[in-house]
């Protein structure tokens, strides 16, 4: 994808599945890594039952193409752990996105809801703030879509889900903060790479969503949702 097309807004055509695996998973799904990455065993997500009438309301999600396979599947690992978390009430769609998308039809992404996950380098515009990992930019919460920029020469490949669960919390209309876990302001490398309470809290609300249905990561460092260093 040319960096300046990014700029302008979102895709809609020449667009191709990414994954079967993005559908909300009907198992209990681990975190993928831990304060001690050694030890992620010791992080759970919680397993409430889904609901029974609910319609699911999707947000279509496109994947840029300069992402590798293996930066894919660590986007992919992201968005199934949203999906599962979010219990069937709301769901991530993961399409990839047109090698070469003109300006009209990423507007028409933008104004149709969906987001653009846009895979860029450190001198690309959005990475103005030197220890940005990556950028959130669009209608956070809202009807309206925008743009994930990922500044992918900032961070190892091994840090990308960690990075697309943080980003995707913005997207769902989360903000940052600063005695979280993953909304956390800074990105610590050492916190546990899941979706804690604090950070469902915030998107039940800006999403009105039942967090009381919706699931959560549980393990050593999470208490009520909040970091813990004890």
């Amino acid at each position: 994808m040319r960096l300046a097309r990014l700029v302008a807004g979102l895709v809609l055509s020449g667009l191709a599945l990414l994954v079967a695996g993005v559908i909300l998973s009907v198992a209990a799904a681990r975190a993928a890594t831990g304060p001690n990455p050694s030890d992620a065993s010791a992080y759970r997500y919680t397993d409430k039952a889904g609901p029974t009438a609910a319609r699911t309301r999707l947000i279509a999600v496109y994947v840029d193409q300069d992402f590798e396979p293996v930066e894919r599947e660590r986007i992919v690992a992201a968005l199934r752990q949203w999906n599962y978390v979010l219990n069937g009430f709301l769901r991530f769609r993961a399409t990839l996105l047109s090698e070469d998308p003109s300006d009209r039809e990423l507007e028409a992404i933008r104004r149709s809801g969906g987001w653009v996950i846009a895979k860029v380098d450190h001198h690309h515009r959005a990475a103005r703030a030197p220890a940005a990992l990556a950028l959130t930019v669009g209608d956070l919460g809202g009807p309206d879509g925008g743009f994930v920029y990922v500044i992918a020469d900032r961070f190892r490949t091994a840090d990308l889900t960690a990075v697309m669960l943080h980003e995707l919390g913005h997207v769902l209309g989360a903000g940052h903060d600063p005695h979280g876990h993953l909304m956390a302001p800074v990105y610590d490398r050492s916190n546990g790479h899941c979706i804690d309470r604090g950070a469902v809290a915030m998107v039940a609300t800006a999403q009105h969503l039942p967090l009381s249905q919706l699931n959560w990561c549980t393990g050593p460092g999470l208490d009520n949702g909040r970091y813990s260093s004890r």
